[in-house]
């Protein structure tokens, strides 16, 4: 008879590890910055923006480090939208730029996995900078041009995950009662 009532417990808890991901782990390591002709290139999105806000991020179903959301003022590279949401770490070794709201960035970011699945993200490694000190990055660029927000934002496929695990917990706790409500 004890061992009917640990049956359930265990099948919730066996449920919960199948839905959780472990967290990556990652040390920032930099070789040497790139040029700015270097970085535009291996970026898919380049831009000057202001930080809009910071969000931390929780790392169970929503990834790890900051979302940071900028409003771009020029863009030089895959980005079109007036506002985009760049992923970066929280710092202290996961690579992450300390960014501050106000102010304002020339953001040189890729789609990676880094942070949070499919995301545009940034780090210490690219050559994201304030844009005070960005001259030399400008120079090489030339005028950029306005967004036109014609652009379909990079789709991370969070929500997607997040529907998904809800449904098979949902259908996992059905089937748990209903079996159990079958045994009696």
């Amino acid at each position: 008879m004890r061992q009917k009532r640990f049956v359930l417990p265990l099948c919730l808890v066996i449920l919960l590890v199948l839905m959780l991901k472990p967290m990556p782990t990652v040390a920032c390591s930099c070789a040497m910055m790139p040029s700015p002709e270097e970085g535009i290139s291996n970026a898919q999105g380049v831009f000057s923006g202001k930080v809009n806000s910071i969000k931390e991020n929780s790392g169970l179903l929503g990834g790890y480090g900051k979302t940071v959301l900028f409003t771009v003022k020029e863009t030089w590279k895959g980005i079109n939208k007036a506002e985009v949401a760049i992923m970066t770490g929280s710092g202290g070794g996961d690579c992450g730029v300390a960014f501050v709201v106000g102010q304002e960035y020339l953001v040189y970011a890729s789609v990676s996995d880094m942070y949070e699945k499919r995301s545009l993200s940034t780090t210490i490694c690219s050559p994201t900078k304030a844009l005070g000190d960005a001259a030399e990055d400008l120079a090489a660029f030339g005028q950029g041009q306005i967004p036109t927000d014609d652009e379909n934002p990079i789709d991370s496929g969070k929500t997607t995950y997040l529907i998904i695990g809800g449904v098979v917990f949902i259908v996992g706790l059905l089937l748990i009662f209903g079996w159990k409500r079958y045994r009696k």
